[in-house]
């Protein structure tokens, strides 16, 4: 089933970077949604609260319901849709690119284009 990012995915990148998503046609892993407990790729509080957090051995984790969907492919369309925003994860949070990596895009922002 294809899905189409209709609304801006939260996350913990920047506001702009996640407007890039918008418009974006993908594959997800599973076409049901899930839920997940997951630790976000960005900046989160930014730098110090991730410091603040390690430090207390509280890790930011938060729960997700969403599509899964593999990390890079997402990234390679994120670079044809728009590359800077494509270019933030990659130099903000290049442990995407791994090809074991997933995104877990929110159920409100996507919608099903295709059975």
């Amino acid at each position: 089933m294809l899905f189409e990012i209709i609304s801006t995915p939260h996350g913990s990148s920047p506001t702009w970077v996640r407007d890039g998503w918008v418009g974006i046609q993908f594959q997800p892993l599973d076409s049901h949604p899930v839920t997940v407990q997951t630790r976000a790729a960005g900046t989160s509080g930014g730098v110090l609260a991730q410091i603040m957090a390690a430090a207390q051995g509280k890790p930011e984790i938060e729960e997700r319901r969403g599509y899964p969907a593999n990390a890079r492919d997402l990234l390679g369309l994120l670079a044809l849709h728009n590359e800077e925003s494509a270019k933030w994860y990659i130099d903000n949070a290049p442990q995407m690119l791994d090809p074991q990596q997933v995104f877990i895009l929110d159920e409100a922002c996507c919608v099903a284009v295709t059975d």
